[in-house]
């Protein structure tokens, strides 16, 4: 027995007819029992056992250094053929005659009798991530009355009128197994398994629905357009230069990847009782968590004044002196989104970058918005150079998400799974009702996630004919 590396990027274990640790010559037969395993990253590699290969194809290797090990597999089967399936290390599809899964080094995975085939379709270049409009305009007629309809009752106490901004700008690099499975749009374009009003949901959708709950959001949502993979900070000040976004209201400033049901209107308030000129919308974290956030240092939550904020610090002696006792053992407060800028700050913004083209064209560190605009805006703010019309120093202040809401950055695969599946555990709750009941639908107990009711009807039927047990797997139906 021999084994022998076919391909750079498969390897099979077979045996062939032959002289013992004779080399392998086209001559040979080569038989191949225990299956394709595309090599994966850090010792893992998708495993196709037993009779898999009869009925299900890898089409794309997704594995990188950044992501991990991701695999699409399509059925082979006519009636599944619209089926893709993002397999990661969590998922797992299997019977009694077969395996599809993740392997990682060292695990044993299921052996089956029986002869595997199959093939892997290499595609060379790079998909493209450049933001389709209708996907940001995607504002369908009848859901903003709608929403606002339902919650107005609660923005009682908001006096202010406001501007809404969400920057899209990345390619979306960690969340590209998601765009990838869904046909290579970006992020915030990429559908979420939620509809409202009947109609299917976007990522940056589920931004605009919060943010029209607090009933100051225009009907129509203005795209600004930028160069891609600028930086967030680049997407604003684009949008002030070009008069885009007024400086005369208030902006409320939030990710087209945050997923969330934290009260917007309740941050209106706070910013507005606080007069602050500056709001950031915090998270208790772990202070373990804390060298790949933003993270903010305060005197005492009864003062709410922000002292510090720095990104992604490494400093243990910093990060330890973050720590809030109110909070918690080892708590630190990381500044997530959405905040709120007042006039006072875009005014200043627009005077230092605006009116400064060497400010705005040429960032020392890239376009981030957390270190560019907000770190410099707080020194600015405690030098007393950002004042009100009659001259009085004002603050940067935090407000902190409740205990009742739930937020998370879907900026991974991981992170869009785990959100998922907390919808299905009762998490963000305050999401309208037909989005968590459409979730909730399109999420199975074993963790599986179907993007529709095309998606879910497919998966659900083969799950049915071919007698699998599926754990994790993310499935699109894709026309």
């Amino acid at each position: 027995m021999k084994i022998s590396a076919v391909n750079p990027y498969i390897k099979s274990y077979c045996y062939f007819s032959g002289q013992k640790n004779e080399p392998v010559k086209k001559r040979n037969k080569v038989e191949c029992r225990y299956g394709i395993t595309p090599r994966g990253i850090n010792g893992e590699r998708l495993v196709m056992g037993g009779n898999a290969g009869d009925y299900f194809i890898l089409t794309r290797n997704l594995s990188t250094e950044k992501v991990g090990s991701k695999f699409i597999v399509e059925s082979k089967l006519p009636e599944y053929k619209n089926l893709k399936m993002l397999i990661t290390p969590e998922s797992e599809i299997k019977s009694d005659t077969m395996y599809i899964g993740i392997k990682k080094k060292g695990e044993r995975t299921p052996s089956f009798k029986g002869r595997l085939y199959g093939s892997i379709r290499q595609e060379n270049g790079r998909i493209d991530y450049k933001m389709q409009e209708e996907y940001i305009r995607y504002w369908m007629e009848g859901m903003h009355s709608k929403i606002t309809e339902l919650y107005q009752d609660q923005n009682n106490g908001v006096k202010e009128d406001y501007n809404f901004f969400i920057p899209s700008d990345g390619d979306g690099t960690r969340y590209r197994d998601i765009t990838t499975l869904q046909g290579g749009v970006t992020k915030p374009a990429s559908i979420i398994p939620a509809e409202l009003n009947g109609k299917k949901m976007s990522l940056v959708q589920s931004v605009i629905t919060n943010f029209a709950k607090t009933g100051k959001l225009d009907k129509m949502f203005d795209l600004v357009r930028v160069e891609p993979a600028k930086g967030s900070a680049y997407a604003f000040l684009e949008a002030l230069r070009t008069n885009q976004l007024s400086t005369k209201k208030p902006v409320v400033f939030s990710w087209g990847d945050n997923f969330s049901d934290v009260d917007v209107s309740r941050l209106m308030k706070t910013h507005e009782e606080n007069n602050s000129a500056f709001t950031i919308t915090t998270i208790p974290t772990d202070k373990s968590q804390t060298k790949s956030l933003s993270i903010v240092k305060i005197d005492s939550l009864k003062n709410g004044e922000i002292k510090e904020f720095t990104e992604k610090p490494q400093d243990d002696y910093y990060i330890n002196s973050c720590i809030v006792d109110e909070l918690g053992e080892d708590k630190c407060l990381s500044a997530v989104g959405p905040y709120i800028i007042s006039p006072y700050v875009l005014e200043w913004i627009r005077e230092k970058y605006i009116e400064n083209p060497d400010y705005f064209l040429h960032a020392d560190k890239g376009y981030d918005f957390s270190s560019m605009i907000i770190a410099k805006a707080l020194k600015s703010l405690q030098a007393g150079e950002i004042t009100d019309e009659e001259g009085n120093n004002l603050k940067m202040t935090l407000h902190i998400i409740s205990d009742k809401e739930t937020w998370s950055d879907l900026g991974t695969q991981k992170d869009f799974s785990k959100a998922m599946k907390a919808i299905k555990q009762g998490k963000y709750a305050n999401l309208p009702y037909e989005m968590i009941s459409t979730i909730k639908r399109n999420v199975d107990e074993d963790g599986n996630i179907t993007f529709d009711n095309n998606a879910r009807k497919l998966f659900d039927e083969m799950k049915k004919n071919l007698k699998l047990n599926t754990k994790n797997v993310i499935s699109y139906y894709s026309e």
